[in-house]
């Protein structure tokens, strides 16, 4: 099942989140919007570290993989990922 979440983050810019559960744990992520991210390999690194975790595990292992030092973020913060990630986690009731 696919879950998807549209959110305004903190100073107006737009985040867009698609999440596939399946078994419990996560298939597939995808961290979109109206921000940059400098080298596009570590942010697909981290978008990748989504992979595998149960649901509930997304938004602490959100701001831990978008901090890494190598990626530069432009618009969006780790932090307000994670924020996305639990508001997802509320809406979407993501088993």
């Amino acid at each position: 099942m696919t879950f998807r979440l549209d959110w305004k983050v903190p100073g107006g810019k737009l985040l867009r989140l698609s999440v596939m559960v399946e078994g419990g744990r996560v298939a597939q992520a995808r961290v979109a919007g109206d921000f940059f991210a400098h080298p596009e390999e570590a942010f697909e690194a981290a978008e990748a570290s989504l992979i595998g975790i149960e649901p509930s595990g997304l938004p602490a292992q959100a701001r831990t993989a978008f901090s890494d030092p190598s990626l530069k973020l432009f618009g969006l913060s780790p932090e307000a990922l994670g924020l996305a990630f639990e508001a997802l986690l509320k809406t979407e009731s993501l088993p």
